[in-house]
C-alpha cells in the first residue's frame, strides 16, 4: 500500500508540472513576439507557430496599419510615427509585432520607441507588445513607434505585422491571430535621382566582389564623390573623391572584403546634383 501511495503521489507531481509547464509557455509570449513572427515573406511564420498559439492566421478584414507619412511618400532619413490599432468585440488583451522589410528580410530604415512600458524592439528589427501593452480598452488597443525612412533609392517599403487577439483563458487555444501590411512609397523630387540615362552613367561588373568601375560622362569638369551607402542610408567604408573632367571618364572603387555580401546603393555626386545606383555585393 506504501508503494502503490508513493507512486500516485510521483504521479500527481508530475502531472501537476506538466500542466503548470503548459500553461507556462501557453503565457511566456505576454511580454513580447518572438522575432520573425510577422508573416512577411522572409520570416514565414507568425503568432500560430510552434510553441506559440494555435489555429490559422488570417488576412484582416480592416486595416490595422496606419502612419503620418503622407501620400506623396516617405522622405528618405525624414522620421513618422506608424500605428496599429485593433478591436474585437469581447475581447481586451492583444499582441502585435510589426517589421519594415525587404522581400528578403532586410530591415528598411531604422525604428525607435516612443512608449516603452508598452512596446520594445527585440532582434533589432521587431516591433512588439510589453506585459504592461496587452490590456485592451473598450475591446481595443493601440500602439505606435517611430520609422526613420531609408536611403533614397530604396523605393516601395512594406510593414508587415501579426497580431493576437487573446481570450484570455492562459492557454494557447482560442485566439484569434490577424495578418496586416501597410505599403508606403518613397516620394519623388527628394534631390536624388535614379541614374538610368543620367550622364550616361555605367556600373560594373555588378554583382561586385573586390572593385566597382563606374563610366560617366560629364558635361563639364567637376568633383566626382563616391559614397557607398546600406538601405539604411548608413555609410560603409566606402568614400572616394575624383577630379573629373569633361567627357567620358572610368572611375575604379574599392569594396573592401569587410562589407557584408548584400545589396547597396552607390551614391554618386557631382557639381550638378546627386544620383544613385543600386549594386550587389558578393
Amino acid at each position: 500500500m506504501k508503494t502503490t501511495i508513493t507512486m500516485v503521489s510521483l504521479s500527481l507531481v508530475i502531472g501537476l508540472v506538466l500542466m503548470d509547464s503548459a500553461k507556462n509557455n501557453a503565457i511566456s509570449n505576454t511580454s513580447g513576439a518572438p522575432a520573425g513572427r510577422t508573416g512577411s515573406p522572409s520570416d514565414g511564420q507568425t503568432c500560430t507557430s510552434s510553441g506559440c498559439h494555435s489555429g490559422t492566421a488570417s488576412v484582416s478584414p480592416t486595416q490595422i496599419i496606419t502612419s503620418n507619412i503622407p501620400t506623396s511618400g516617405y522622405v528618405p532619413g525624414q522620421t513618422y510615427t506608424i500605428t496599429a490599432t485593433v478591436s474585437q468585440s469581447g475581447i481586451n488583451k492583444f499582441g502585435f509585432q510589426i517589421s519594415p522589410q525587404a522581400l528578403n528580410g532586410q530591415l528598411l530604415g531604422s525604428l525607435a520607441i516612443t512608449n516603452a512600458s508598452a512596446t520594445k524592439i527585440v532582434s533589432t528589427k521587431y516591433v512588439t507588445h510589453t506585459s504592461g501593452g496587452t490590456a485592451g480598452t473598450s475591446n481595443s488597443r493601440t500602439w505606435s513607434f517611430n520609422w526613420t525612412a531609408p536611403a533614397a533609392g530604396t523605393g516601395d517599403v512594406t510593414f508587415y505585422g501579426a497580431f493576437n487577439f487573446t481570450n484570455g483563458q492562459s492557454n494557447s487555444s482560442g485566439d484569434i491571430v490577424r495578418l496586416n501590411t501597410l505599403t508606403v512609397n518613397e516620394s519623388t523630387g527628394v534631390g536624388v535621382e535614379e541614374t538610368e540615362g543620367k550622364n550616361n552613367i555605367t556600373v560594373y561588373p555588378n554583382p561586385v566582389s573586390e572593385r566597382i568601375n563606374v563610366k560617366m560622362d560629364l558635361q563639364e569638369s567637376s568633383a566626382v564623390t563616391f559614397q557607398l551607402l546600406d538601405l539604411n542610408g548608413r555609410l560603409m567604408n566606402v568614400n572616394e573623391s575624383f577630379e573629373g573632367t569633361a567627357g567620358s571618364s572610368v572611375y575604379s572603387i574599392e569594396i573592401p572584403s569587410s562589407i557584408p555580401s548584400g545589396v547597396y546603393q552607390l551614391l554618386i555626386e557631382t557639381k550638378n546634383g546627386k544620383t544613385l545606383e543600386k549594386i550587389y555585393k558578393q
